[in-house]
């Protein structure tokens, strides 16, 4: 495992490899590494997890700089201390890498704040498999980065061509990013969570779309029994109270900043009602069926997951199958999903201000090899019947590359990109189509 302090050290692994021959493949986060896309056994592991400065943190532009091996367990309460937030997944263990997590696209909390699906990932440095060093974006201006006045928010170039979208989603096989620089949040002053409840999903997607359309809610997100249970319950008696709330439970958030917090939260507060009564459905802010105060619940909205068992390992290794769905298709999708996959537990989050809904499906086992291989079939089986439905898998991990990528046209288009930025094909060696 090789161990890079800087950029330049980043490079030096790089061009060895290439003359080598040798596959890299980076890691930032720690376990578990639940995806499989820093995992490749034809490659040596480049771990990031010495590059750990927080470069920057300006509250009136409202970003921050880091280095990859930045975890939310550092960030959030540095970011506090400025006044401000991540637009976040929902409770990510707190050594998960924050610039892992926007790379991989992972699905955010307050889909208002987010514009497109990179978001909030803005301008980065990466190097190339060919050596070469890139800043994108506005921190693409000429001389070295450190004398440049741009602020480096401006994600789009240089030129004409996005490069930062080369990045996402490609689990490390155009360019290893060696700092990311990302949108932050206002941090409200004054906050009001609804428990909503439904024992069929349509409803709440509705409701979700509808309210999301109209920029209410910060953070909302909808999870069926028994993923509620496994991220919040922390004892015996709340797993065993939790077993009787409703099928799907979504909680929503609306906020009040320094301007007339209370009032902000009346306003959304009513509209929130008025909507749930649209739907026929009722909202909540402490369900007779929870067995802990719903300010803990709130807590744990903002922050990432510090407890010694992360909760997605508390039942055995889990594996995840991933997608977009259109709004009006998600609760279809789902049916089929469950249909497909026995003992799913999965999770619904309205992004880029409504427009889509990102599905999580988690499975557990033992973390045998059978069990690897058996889930990775099941998962691409059941892509099969989803993607007819509207099922789109931006996130293709497993043996999902293979339905992903079947279109020949584009399939060499994809590959010519990755001889011009990896010709020696060392980045991540085998992963997505190359």
């Amino acid at each position: 495992m090789l161990f890079p302090e800087n950029v330049n050290d980043v490079r030096k692994i790089i061009l060895e490899a290439r003359e080598t021959g040798k596959g890299l493949v980076p890691v930032s986060s720690g376990p578990p590494h639940i995806h499989g896309g820093s995992a490749n056994p034809d490659a040596e592991t480049v771990c990031f997890s010495r590059m750990d400065r927080i470069i920057k943190i300006d509250r009136r532009s409202r970003y921050c700089r880091i280095e990859p091996g930045v975890t939310f367990g550092d960030l959030i309460p540095k970011l506090a201390e400025s006044g401000m937030r991540l637009n976040m997944p929902f409770l990510p263990r707190a050594n998960k890498s924050v610039a892992a997590s926007v790379l991989e696209r992972e699905g955010v909390l307050v889909p208002k704040y987010q514009y497109d699906y990179p978001d909030p990932l803005l301008t980065v440095e990466a190097v190339f498999g060919t050596g070469d060093i890139m800043h994108t974006g506005s921190a693409s201006g000429p001389g070295p980065v450190e004398e440049n006045r741009s602020d480096m928010v401006l994600p789009w170039g240089p030129a004409t061509i996005d490069y930062y979208r080369l990045f996402t989603a490609a689990q490390g096989t155009m360019g290893f990013l060696t700092w990311a620089t990302m949108k932050t949040e206002v941090k409200p002053s004054l906050g009001s969570l609804f428990f909503i409840l439904s024992d069929e999903l349509k409803p709440l997607t509705e409701l979700a779309n509808d309210i999301c359309r109209n920029r209410v809610p910060d953070e909302i997100i909808i999870l069926d029994r028994a993923s509620f249970t496994d991220a919040f319950a922390d004892s015996a008696a709340e797993e065993e109270a939790l077993s009787g709330a409703p099928e799907w439970i979504m909680l929503c958030r609306v906020c009040g900043f320094d301007r007339y917090p209370e009032e902000r939260v009346s306003i959304y507060e009513g509209y929130v009602e008025d909507a749930c009564a649209r739907f026929g459905l009722t909202c909540e802010k402490q369900p007779s069926f929870l067995p802990f105060p719903a300010e803990k619940a709130e807590k744990m909205l903002m922050d990432c997951d510090r407890r010694e068992v992360y909760w997605k390992e508390r039942r055995g290794v889990r594996k995840e199958l991933l997608m977009l769905a259109p709004p009006s298709k998600t609760p279809d999708i789902v049916s089929a999903a469950r249909a497909e996959i026995p003992g799913a537990e999965i999770i619904v989050q309205p992004q880029v201000q409504g427009r889509a809904f990102r599905i999580e499906i988690g499975v557990y086992g033992d973390g045998s090899e059978g069990y690897a291989k058996d889930t990775d079939d099941l998962f691409l089986n059941a892509a099969k019947k989803l993607m007819p439905l509207g099922a789109y898998f931006d996130r293709p991990y497993g043996r999902l590359p293979e339905l992903v990528y079947p279109e020949p046209v584009s399939l060499e288009v994809i590959r010519k990109l990755k001889g011009i930025f990896d010709p020696d094909h060392i980045l991540n060696p085998g992963k997505l189509c190359f």
